[in-house]
């Protein structure tokens, strides 16, 4: 994002609370609410307080991790909710070898083969998306979407980062937070996001306190919201922290009190 551009998207967003909000039709029923869930005891807490996707992911303190196919397989018994899965090998932001790349390649498979919702990924090679990754994990799990997560925005050019994705179609969903930045800015930056993205692939809007979240719901019309330490109890990643069910309603609240009618 050049300077021009992040100083006409904060003047949007600026006047964005001025403006009447609409979203195409969006109505309460369409905000989803995503949490990440590490465990069986997540993934129950979370489908009480009316989660509609988790995603599932271990070793939350390193960003996320693959997590093991039998918590995948548990969770798909005991809920009904869709899971996105983690698909990450190691806590960095890139693949570090060809022989990792064959152990995600063979993960994602037998993901496939569990007939998940979908699988996160993505990482980052000489400041840009390691797209050839990527290319060779969608070419082995073809019947099932993916999610590409914040990675997105430790490239050089998260802007034409996102254009580029538009090559996959499997991708139909990214995970973005707008940064590490104030709140207006943040939304400033998911304008513009979406403006680039158009319809496909959905923005997921991440990073998110029940402070942010409603501000981005009402300023953007980003309807897909991904919680994580926000929604348990204490506010810590597993196990110092699990999700919270009033938590998770909490949110649900707070975003339908937001959503333009």
């Amino acid at each position: 994002m050049n300077r021009r551009d992040f100083a006409m998207a904060v003047a949007a967003a600026a006047l964005a609370p001025l403006l009447p909000t609409r979203l195409g039709g969006n109505n309460r029923s369409e905000v989803l609410i995503e949490v990440v869930a590490s465990s069986v005891e997540d993934a129950l807490a979370a489908l009480r307080g009316g989660a509609s996707r988790l995603e599932v992911a271990v070793r939350l303190d390193q960003g996320g991790l693959t997590p093991p196919l039998e918590l995948v397989q548990e969770i798909a018994h005991r809920t009904n909710l869709r899971q996105r899965v983690m698909l990450r090998e190691n806590v960095g932001f890139s693949i570090g070898s060809s022989a990792e790349l064959e152990t995600l390649k063979g993960k994602a498979r037998k993901l496939a083969a569990l007939n998940v919702d979908g699988i996160v990924l993505g990482w980052v090679k000489d400041g840009q998306l390691d797209f050839e990754g990527i290319r060779q994990i969608v070419a082995v799990a073809p019947a099932i979407n993916f999610t590409v997560h914040n990675a997105i925005e430790r490239t050089s050019d998260p802007l034409s980062t996102l254009r580029a994705l538009k090559q996959f179609p499997n991708v139909d969903r990214v995970l973005v937070s707008g940064g590490g930045l104030s709140i207006p800015e943040r939304i400033a930056r998911l304008q513009l996001y979406r403006r680039v993205l158009g319809a496909k692939p959905r923005i997921v809007a991440g990073n998110l306190s029940f402070e942010s979240a409603p501000q981005i719901l009402a300023a953007t019309g980003i309807a897909e919201f991904h919680f994580g330490d926000a929604v348990r109890t204490p506010e810590k990643p597993y196990p110092d922290g699990v999700v919270d069910a009033a938590k998770v309603r909490q949110a649900h609240a707070i975003l339908a009190g937001s959503l333009p009618l």
